[in-house]
């Protein structure tokens, strides 16, 4: 039997992002590189959608965030916290992608100028009180 084809487009859910759901949740290592290289590994693996993309999840409320916090981006020490509308006026599309609820911050055009605009939204970064410090292989924990 053949392999089957490639995606070449990301899997969008047929149900969209609830309208209630009015926050963007992305972990966030305040590295701008991070950024640029999700979103051209994203441009790379789904070409015939011809958007870049960075991964992130919706929320509804701070409860919701928590509960991101602590399973989606443990691996997180800090989080970012986007209002939605911020995001879609700033020219940002935020789609249903891959399961709920995942969604991606898509754009096309110049890349460094999406990254600097998306770096330059208003947003509320958070601790995340979930992130587990890696051990210090000398043998002492980090902090």
């Amino acid at each position: 039997m053949d392999d089957p084809a490639p995606l070449r487009a990301p899997r969008i859910r047929r149900a969209g992002i609830p309208d209630d759901a009015v926050l963007v949740v992305r972990g966030d290592d305040l590295d701008p590189g991070t950024s640029r290289d999700q979103a051209e590994s994203f441009l790379r693996r789904f070409p015939d959608w011809g958007r870049y993309g960075i991964s992130a999840y919706f929320a509804r409320d701070e409860a919701e965030v928590d509960d991101l916090a602590s399973d989606q981006l443990e691996r997180f020490p800090v989080i970012a916290v986007f209002e939605r509308a911020v995001l879609v006026k700033a020219g940002f599309e935020v789609v249903a992608t891959f399961r709920t609820p995942h969604v991606t911050v898509a754009f096309s055009g110049e890349l460094e100028r999406h990254l600097l605009a998306l770096a330059g939204l208003q947003r509320r970064m958070v601790e995340n009180p979930y992130h587990e410090h890696e051990p210090d292989r000398s043998g002492g924990d980090n902090p």
